[in-house]
């Protein structure tokens, strides 16, 4: 069991003006995710995170995250094929959440969202710049494990599960339709890792889950409103826009957790 910690002293009852941002968040990162697919936890933690910080922030993504995700997941065909060619990399990305969880004790918050900023900046280089791994097929189980590792240990020290899992899948030669559901199925796995890993630390409080309970709500909307887009907008514009905006998010919250910026927001 991961050692339990104090409940987070950010968790108070928001005022109004918080919880309508808060809300606005999850509709404009649903929207986003209804759209290309991917993008509602990157976006509500970079934003959340610079809002109320980075574990209030983990903790009300997690449910919206998974409810989203599990969609995905169970949709299309393919479930039996990724997980017989992938199960190593989603295993370990599931398992190694708690490793993650448990090394964010022994970093302070600033740290954490330092290492968002980071993922979320290396994240958006990486879409612009359409960059994809290269591995030789005989390498391609060690290479899952290890990335699959490496996911589970960013996701609980980020809430991010995007890094670097998403690339390991752009470079399996998976089919559209197989990428999009290899991504809902890491997705899911990983918020359900990060939710228990967080309620036995004592950061996912009755208060936090409620919360994150209603933000399902412009979550879905925001899902159903990409979906109408996605059928009008051109999916390589609205990408090159989402990839911009992760990186100057994510450039953001790192000078703002750098010491070099020193507001609060």
């Amino acid at each position: 069991m991961l050692p339990r910690q104090r409940s987070c002293d950010c968790l108070m009852e928001y005022d109004a003006s918080t919880f309508v941002l808060i809300m606005l968040v999850f509709l404009i990162a649903g929207t986003i995710k209804g759209v290309v697919g991917l993008g509602l936890p990157p976006v509500v933690l970079g934003l959340l995170t610079a809002m109320i910080g980075i574990y209030p922030a983990m903790v009300m993504v997690a449910m919206p995250a998974f409810v989203t995700n599990f969609y995905q997941a169970a949709s299309g065909n393919n479930a039996r094929f990724l997980g017989r060619e992938h199960w190593g990399f989603f295993l370990c990305a599931t398992l190694f959440v708690g490793v993650g969880c448990w090394m964010a004790l022994l970093v302070n918050h600033q740290s954490m969202a330092f290492m968002l900023g980071i993922l979320l900046t290396i994240y958006g280089v990486a879409g612009l710049y359409n960059f994809r791994f290269v591995i030789q097929q005989r390498w391609q189980s060690v290479f899952g494990v290890v990335m699959g590792m490496c996911n589970g240990i960013f996701t609980g020290l980020t809430g991010s599960s995007a890094v670097p899992g998403v690339f390991y899948l752009q470079s399996s030669g998976l089919s559209k339709e197989q990428l999009i559901q290899a991504m809902g199925i890491l997705f899911t796995f990983s918020s359900a890792s990060l939710s228990v890993a967080l309620y036995l630390q004592n950061q996912l409080t009755v208060f936090s889950g409620a919360i994150s309970l209603v933000a399902l709500i412009p979550a879905v909307f925001g899902m159903y409103i990409g979906a109408l887009i996605r059928k009008r907008l051109s999916v390589k514009a609205f990408q090159t826009t989402f990839y911009i905006s992760l990186l100057v998010l994510g450039l953001f919250i790192v000078v703002k957790n750098s010491g070099i910026w020193s507001w609060e927001i």
